[in-house]
């Protein structure tokens, strides 16, 4: 069988794949106008059609991201007005695209583009201002589809696809030439078919630009991109080190402050990606100690406390991400307080249970797939059913004798640990959890842990009702 060469026989080979929502769904999406209000039944109409797709989107927007109130969104028409229409329409559409490019059995090379282009989302949603949310979330969009014609070459399966991914991963400044050798059509050129093709936007027309003016959605895109593409070179890569100072000048931020940021938002990109249901991509995510890694040997100050609640105090006075500044409480609590592993457990108001939703340390990331508290399983005598009642942080000691009950799957050898709830007025937000991983704590780990368990509960109740970004 002849190698598809050219635009036209891409093309033709691209659309003819059974890729459903990419013909239906996604157009449908595209064309809806948040200026017509009608076109709000209309989108929660595309959306009820799949009942897969409404769970999702749901799950979604229940996300502390969007939903900060705390009270469950049941209906999807309940989610556009308390999360906006844009927001739920981009999370349909991301959510569409996702399931597309997912679906069967998708090869390693497609998961690991899909990989780089969700980071590569997250990323580039952080860059823009909180008080630009309709923008953020187009540049969210923009920048997931950023290497549009990438995932539907390997989609195809096609081995002339898949040598010109591999080539251009090796050789990033040569994508034209290696797109001519292996496509027959510079890649530029397939992007923008693809876009106009299935009814993209104008938006993403412009977050293909190569070189793209200052501040503009393609040149976010572009700088995000890079920035998924050379994180795990590490911090300190020169790559890395331009990208950062750049992030700092669009956030205002030092060097030290827009690294924090681009850390938070790597983790902040497996959360969505769980979000999503696209758990497949997790594993393939640079996670904060790989990218930690790849830099000189880190040495203590002293003052690594200090440093990590001055940020989080600098990312509540600007009122940023909830998102974001509880990520930032758990690695506040990780590194800067010294304990080995910590989660923050989000209250699931639908379940009932405490689920892991931010984690730090060694084998923590199991958390969020294997471990969730439910209320009905508390008993009455142990350590959370008495410290739930009391409202006070616990420090469980080791071998204390204690019923630890439901906080065996995290401390399953009775180590020390750290436990306090977390109460917006009345309601329960949430736990927060650490432990020492078989070792003692000690005093001044209680006092700062309890400082930060204080500072989050002021965070969620000054963020409760305001709008999400």
């Amino acid at each position: 069988m002849t190698e598809p060469r050219g635009l036209q026989a891409w093309l033709k080979l691209i659309l003819n794949q059974q890729m459903p929502a990419l013909d239906v769904v996604v157009q449908q999406i595209c064309q809806l106008d948040e200026r017509n209000e009608g076109n709000a039944d209309d989108l929660a109409k595309i959306v009820l059609r799949d009942a897969g797709l409404t769970t999702k989107v749901l799950r979604v927007a229940n996300a502390v991201h969007y939903n900060r109130s705390g009270k469950p969104i049941q209906t999807v028409s309940r989610a556009i007005i308390q999360v906006g229409f844009l927001e739920i329409k981009n999370i349909t559409l991301a959510s569409s695209l996702i399931d597309s490019f997912l679906q069967g059995k998708p090869r390693q090379l497609l998961l690991q583009q899909l990989t780089q282009s969700f980071h590569a989302a997250v990323q580039a949603r952080a860059l823009v201002p909180r008080a630009d949310s309709a923008k953020r979330e187009l540049v969210f969009i923009a920048a997931l589809l950023r290497h549009i014609g990438k995932l539907a070459l390997l989609a195809t399966r096609e081995p002339a696809a898949e040598h010109f991914v591999r080539e251009c991963r090796e050789y990033p400044d040569d994508e034209h030439a290696i797109a001519m050798k292996y496509l027959g059509i510079g890649i530029d050129s397939l992007n923008r078919e693809l876009v106009k093709e299935w009814k993209l936007g104008d938006f993403m027309l412009d977050a293909l630009q190569q070189s793209a003016p200052a501040g503009s959605v393609g040149a976010l895109v572009n700088l995000a991109d890079s920035i998924s593409m050379h994180l795990s070179e590490g911090l300190q890569s020169a790559t890395m080190l331009e990208n950062c100072a750049q992030v700092g000048q669009l956030c205002q931020l030092t060097l030290e402050e827009s690294q924090q940021q681009v850390l938070l938002m790597a983790e902040e990109a497996a959360l969505t990606a769980n979000q999503y249901n696209a758990e497949s991509l997790v594993p393939l995510l640079p996670s904060r100690a790989q990218i930690l890694a790849q830099n000189t040997e880190y040495k203590p100050t002293g003052y690594e406390f200090s440093v990590h609640l001055n940020t989080l105090l600098k990312l509540q006075r600007v009122s940023d991400s909830l998102s974001r500044l509880l990520h930032a409480t758990v690695i506040c609590l990780q590194e800067g307080v010294g304990l080995p592993r910590v989660a923050l457990l989000l209250m699931d108001y639908q379940s009932k249970s405490f689920v892991p939703s931010y984690v730090a340390g060694r084998d923590t990331q199991l958390w969020r797939n294997q471990a969730a508290i439910a209320l009905e399983q508390l008993r009455k005598g142990e350590v959370l059913y008495d410290l739930l009642r009391s409202e006070q942080m616990l420090w469980h000691k080791k071998l204390n004798g204690a019923d630890i009950g439901v906080l065996q799957q995290f401390l399953p050898y009775d180590g020390d640990c750290f436990v306090a709830p977390i109460r917006l007025e009345r309601r329960l937000f949430g736990l927060l959890y650490a432990d020492a991983a078989g070792k003692p704590l000690t005093d001044r780990q209680q006092i700062e842990f309890e400082l930060t368990a204080q500072l989050l509960t002021l965070i969620v109740q000054q963020s409760d009702g305001k709008a999400v970004d």
